[in-house]
């Protein structure tokens, strides 16, 4: 018998249960609430004045809500607002099966809240089940309501959000009411995951390379492999082939990279570059790695954009090595065996000499550490076999430097000695003419190092810190042992700065080892946080000698124009170093080296940088070195109005009069898209400049248009610049961040 319930107030009903269990028993029970409620019986409910209907994450809203308890079905009419889980809907008329989560929305408006929010309607939604969707005539866009600055326009629209899919029919991208992409038939993946199909094209305009322009595929080949196929086309190179495989598995990982140019018009002929890195793990303690980069010839990466490996400017890394890890008792050790090689890239203007290439090199370090609670050895043990097309000798090295430390520490200060041998032995195989077949060299060595720390309360522009005062000594005693008959194979003059005052060796590789009776003097006090983060720190240092060095830099193989004169004054160029926080969002960092003899300035490097907030950085740095080097390098990315910001970069060198890389562009962020314009212009060889200019339209939720790489050419050329649309808003510029979501317009 039909009765009727009409209160002044909202009620919420729990619907009576049958005396037999429904399909959609196990969801949950369905609770309406509204001002006027009337049915029949426990068949069908009318829930009048801002009625609500929910059952577990579904909620429903409406004037006029009719519930049939026997089917689970929802009528609404007159402005019905419809709610999955973060998803929103609303319209004039639904239907829905709370059952089965089917149904259809007629002239709906949505909102669905992903990775990121995404607004639109349709003529027709129809509700296919839990999670997919089915829009007829429907438009998406993740733009704010009243901004349509671009719309993703389908005749038909699936989304199936459980199986992360989603397919369109009739599918047209228009940016101001300007179609920029048309497909009848498109398949895309939803929340970002991996799914094969076309990538968006990209762009770029350089003077080396004409106009770029490459449509990559991406094929999802396994969870744990995929492969970009990219065909590009260059206006004044011709067409070139990109792939880049990735691979995933338990024991391995790595990415081969392929490029093939079959027909370079302007080089006349095929031009090719391959990369590989791969690492293996094959037994507990067992890895081996390959780094592997090879080019057809010496001016690829002068004339083409590649993601092939340079280690330097000339020499690709050519290196596969087998490394073991184990330990004897408590003393652990690795072992590893090594062959390393280079491609040597010559600029016929700048020539370069190749380097050894070391096959094999074998080495062995172990150590015991904590010996009667004060003492630590070290072994490291070389084997290396230097080879080289064209140069003589060549040679087979074995070497080993054993050391005893000490390590007596307490608080506030340290003492720390060192006692070691260093061993090297040679065999020629191509020996330098009155060169012996072999000879060997023993070198024993002693350094003390100790250090004080002092501390106290300070004040550093109002804030509480903590100062820091610590002086440190540090002596090196190395026998004088002749070693100019020595070839020289992997070694140079380590660079002189602070870290290198307190090492035992003034040269890095293998072939020398310096003789030393030096005193070292350094001071270093910091201001620090009571988090410990560093807010200044400053640091003078200076090395005495006690005796003239006799080690110098010449050698068989070493042209006269190259060596190094040992030192012979009393004492070091002065180290001076200052840096930090200056107020709040300036930071700065200054060294120098001083000459007090000459009252010259060796070489100095001065840095600022200004970061009030994200999006707002200008950096500011000069190099000085009294040998070679004479930059200025200027670079800024800066608001310029509400969504324009400019950036820029001006790295110019005074010796050679002459711009070493110049940027300048805009970026636009309008809030659901962003365009960014770049100008570059770089030095690629000794007298060859590459002149590049790159635009990209990124539709926040669809992809790029354009240059893929903007943003990273951006972050290399301008440091601190951070993108003004990040996937997480909370590092995006206070001014380019939302005010609030889209779900208050529903």
């Amino acid at each position: 018998m039909p009765h009727r319930l009409a209160l002044a107030v909202a009620l919420a009903v729990a619907v009576p249960a049958a005396a037999q269990t429904t399909p959609g028993e196990a969801k949950g029970s369905i609770t309406v609430d509204a001002q006027s409620i009337e049915g029949v019986g426990d068949l069908e409910v009318t829930a009048r004045g801002n009625a609500e209907i929910r059952r577990g994450e579904v909620t429903i809203f409406g004037e006029v809500l009719r519930y049939n308890r026997e089917f689970g079905r929802v009528d609404g009419e007159g402005g019905v607002r419809l709610q999955l889980g973060a998803d929103r809907f609303f319209g004039p008329r639904l239907q829905y099966d709370t059952l089965e989560d089917t149904g259809t929305f007629e002239q709906p408006k949505f909102l669905l809240q992903r990775d990121r929010e995404a607004r639109g309607g349709a003529e027709q939604l129809e509700f296919l089940g839990r999670e997919r969707y089915r829009l007829k005539n429907a438009t998406v866009t993740t733009c704010r309501p009243g901004q349509d600055d671009w719309q993703l326009e389908a005749r038909e629209l699936d989304l199936d959000y459980a199986e992360d899919e989603g397919e369109a029919r009739g599918l047209r991208l228009r940016f101001f009411d300007t179609t920029i992409i048309g497909s009848p038939w498109a398949s895309f993946p939803l929340e970002n995951r991996r799914r094969s199909g076309l990538l968006t094209p990209y762009y770029s305009q350089t003077t080396t390379r004409g106009l770029e322009l490459g449509i990559p595929y991406y094929w999802n080949i396994a969870p744990e492999r995929d492969a970009t196929l990219t065909p590009v086309y260059m206006a004044k190179r011709g067409f070139q082939l990109k792939n880049s495989l990735r691979y995933l598995d338990r024991d391995y990982a790595g990415e081969l990279r392929l490029e093939y140019l079959p027909d370079d018009r302007v080089f006349r002929g095929s031009r090719d570059g391959i990369s590989l890195q791969h690492s293996h793990s094959f037994l507990p303690g067992l890895k081996g790695q390959v780094d592997f980069n090879q080019v057809s010839d010496d001016r690829y990466f002068v004339d083409l954009a590649t993601q092939v490996k340079q280690v330097t400017i000339g020499n690709l890394p050519q290196d596969a090595n087998l490394t073991y890890t184990g330990a004897f008792g408590e003393a652990p050790y690795a072992l590893q065996a090594r062959l390393h090689r280079f491609q040597t890239l010559q600029d016929p203007l700048n020539p370069i000499t190749p380097p050894y290439h070391r096959l094999p090199q074998i080495k062995f370090n172990g150590g015991a550490y904590g010996m009667a609670g004060f003492f630590d050895s070290t072994l490291p043990a070389e084997y290396v076999r230097f080879a080289h097309p064209t140069l003589t000798p060549q040679a087979a090295r074995f070497s080993m430097t054993p050391s005893l430390a000490g390590a007596f520490v307490a608080p506030g200060w340290f003492f720390t000695p060192k006692v070691g041998v260093r061993y090297a032995q040679y065999g020629f195989d191509r020996a330098a003419p009155g060169q012996p077949q072999s000879t060997q060299l023993t070198i024993p060595w002693l350094s003390m190092d100790s250090g004080v720390v002092l501390e106290r309360g300070a004040r550093w522009f109002g804030e509480h810190l903590t100062q820091t005062l610590e002086p440190r000594l540090f002596y090196l005693y190395v026998p004088y042992r002749a070693q100019d008959h020595i070839p020289v194979f992997d070694t140079a003059r380590a660079d002189f700065n602070y870290p290198q005052l307190f090492t035992e060796n003034r040269f890095v590789g293998g072939d020398r080892f310096g003789d030393a009776n030096q005193l070292t003097l350094a001071l270093s006090s910091r201001f620090l946080q009571a988090d410990g983060q560093e807010v200044f720190r400053g640091t003078v240092g200076q090395r005495y000698y006690l005796r003239d060095e006799r080690v110098g830099f010449a050698a068989p193989n070493v042209p006269a124009s190259e060596t190094l004169p040992p030192r012979t004054s009393i004492d070091s160029t002065v180290l001076a170093a200052l840096g930090g926080r200056l107020y709040r969002h300036w930071n700065f960092d200054a060294t120098t080296e001083y000459d007090r003899h000459e009252g010259t300035t060796e070489r100095y490097t001065l840095g600022l940088r200004y970061t009030p907030e994200l999006a707002k950085v200008v950096n500011f740095k000069y190099r000085f070195n009294r040998a070679a080097i004479k930059q200025l390098d200027l670079s800024t990315q800066w608001p310029l109005q509400p969504g324009w910001y400019g950036v820029g970069r001006y790295n110019y060198s005074l010796l050679d009069k002459r711009l070493l890389e110049g940027l300048a562009g805009i970026e636009y962020n309008a809030g659901c898209w962003v365009f960014r314009a770049v100008l570059q212009r770089v030095q690629a060889a000794t007298r060859v400049t590459s002149t590049a200019f790159v635009l990209q339209l990124e539709l926040n939720g669809v992809g790029q248009l354009g240059t893929g790489e903007a943003v990273d050419l951006l972050k290399r050329s301008v440091p601190g610049y951070s993108a003004t649309n990040p996937g997480d808003q909370t590092l995006a510029p206070p001014s380019a961040r939302p005010r609030a979501p889209f779900e208050q317009v529903f």
